[in-house]
This record gives structure tokens, sequence and C-alpha cells, in this order.
């Protein structure tokens, strides 16, 4: 039987991979669907479909306190981070932004020592420099020749999405303590989905968003990438932070922009530079590093 640790590692690769190969189908789906829209209408699919889970495997309920800090969570992560993060690329170059996704990273791993009491050995430390210099190293060469943007508004907006995403990482879990990945996950999705909605309403946005659903094709292409990032993306990270220290499986969670590259090389036809093969080489020391850490503290 394996582990739970190597469960949580095997899960945080798992997550980051799917979220990868969501991000290559949502870009073939962008051009026709706002970001706002999107969010929304993933958000939505999703619930449906982590409602039908509970079909086939029992929902045994949830206590009050973990409850409240997974709508928490859901409301800070999805609606309020998803929304200031696309706010703030209206007036940020895509370098600048990943600079502060970078600084999310570290938000994270503070708030875990902070706040839930984490402690982390030099290795763990070091795998986790390594995997952030890595991605950094990646995207700022991938990015550093589109056009930057940048302002006052841009970076507070930033700076708000990256927090609300590490805190509402945080509360995500203190409440997996007492409840299954999969019923967080809904749980999560649900709250952060209906905050979205009401956001919809509230900015008389909702009817725009609708109108490019009414494509057949366009809907199967989104349904099958919905399904990739709610079970592969979202419930196997929330399966890693419960089962692995949230500084680990975050970072590991962050990896990926390693499956982008040759993904994209495939289906999009980008070439391959030397500051991609570096950053993906330190990404991989770091990930070799964290898991022989986490393997000697079974």
């Amino acid at each position: 039987m394996m582990d739970l640790r190597a469960i949580g590692i095997a899960a945080a690769l798992g997550s980051a991979a799917s979220w990868a190969v969501g991000s290559i189908l949502f870009k073939q789906l962008g051009e026709r669907i706002s970001p706002l829209a999107m969010t929304l209408a993933k958000g939505s699919v999703s619930v449906v479909f982590l409602g039908l889970t509970f079909i086939f495997t029992k929902y045994e309920g949830v206590e009050r306190q973990p409850l409240l800090l997974l709508i928490l969570s859901g409301l800070l992560g999805i609606s309020l981070g998803d929304t200031f993060f696309f706010e703030a690329l209206q007036d940020l170059g895509p370098h600048a932004l990943v600079l502060l996704l970078m600084l999310g990273q570290v938000f994270t791993v503070v708030l875990a020592v902070l706040f839930l009491g984490e402690t982390l050995t030099l290795p763990a430390w070091t795998g986790i420099v390594l995997v952030v210099l890595g991605i950094s190293v990646v995207l700022s060469t991938k990015l550093s020749s589109e056009k930057q943007a940048s302002g006052l508004r841009g970076i507070a907006f930033g700076l708000l999405a990256v927090l609300c995403m590490s805190v509402s990482i945080v509360i995500a879990k203190k409440g997996l303590e007492s409840i299954s990945a999969m019923e967080a996950t809904f749980i999560r999705m649900l709250s952060g989905t209906l905050g979205m909605l009401v956001f919809g309403l509230a900015t008389h946005r909702l009817g725009r968003w609708v109108i490019p659903f009414q494509d057949i094709k366009l809907v199967s292409l989104f349904l099958v990438s919905v399904c990739i990032v709610t079970f592969g993306g979202f419930w196997l990270s929330l399966v890693s932070i419960k089962y692995v220290d949230l500084a680990i499986a975050n970072t590991l969670n962050s990896t990926e922009p390693l499956f982008i590259l040759p993904l994209a090389a495939i289906f999009l036809r980008e070439k391959m530079t030397m500051g991609a093969l570096v950053g993906t080489v330190l990404t991989i020391s770091g990930i070799v590093v964290l898991c022989w850490t986490t393997a000697n503290q079974l």
C-alpha cells in the first residue's frame, strides 16, 4: 500500500499536469469566451460533475467549522482571487504578472509556517527555492519578448489576487482535516461559483457571458476541458495538500509550466528555448530534492 505522503506528491504533480492540459485546451477557447465567463461556466459545470460523483460515492456531510472554512476558501480563491487576477491582466504585462504569481508561492509558504505550524528542513527549503527559481526562469524566458504594461492599479489587483489565492489555500488546508478531498472540492467550487454568479448579476454581465455557449462544438470542447481541470486540477490539488505539508504540496502544484512546455511544442508548435530547458532542469532538481526529503520523513 502506498504511503499517504507518496500519494500526496503524486497528486500534486498530477494536478500540475492536468492544469497544463487544461490550459492548452482553454487557450483554444479563450478567443471566444471572456475570462470571467469562462470562470463562471467552468465552475458551474464542475459543480455538476462533482455532484454526480456522489451518486457513486457516499457524501457523509460536513461539520460546521470545516464547512465555513471551505466556503470562505472558495470565495477567496475562486471568486475574489480569479476576479482580481483578470482585473490585473488589463493593466499588467504577462511578465510582471508572472513575477507576482511567483511571489504568491512565497506567501503560501510563509503563511503555512506562521498559521499551520509547519516546519521545513533545510533540504526542503532548498527544493522549494529550486522549483520556484526554475519556474521563474521558464516563464520569464517564454514571456521576455512580450510587451509589458504596468501600473499601480494592475500591481494592486495582482497583489490582491496572489494574497487571496495563498490565504484560500491555507484555509482549505485547515478545512481538509476532517473531510474528504472530493467533498472539499465540491464545497469550495460551489461557493466560488456562486460568488462569481453574484458578481455577474451585480455587474449586469451575465447575459453577454452566455452568448458564446450556443456553439455545440465549443461546448463539447469546454466540457472536456472542465472535466480535466475539475478532477485533475482542483481535486488532486486538495488531495496533495491533505496528505503533504502545504508548503511542499503548493510548490509541486506550481510546476504546471514544465508540463506546458512539451504540450505547447507538440500542439501549439512553440519552440523550446535554452532558457526553458535550464529552468526545467532547475525545477526537476527541486522536485527530486522535495521527494527525497519527504521520503526520509516516512
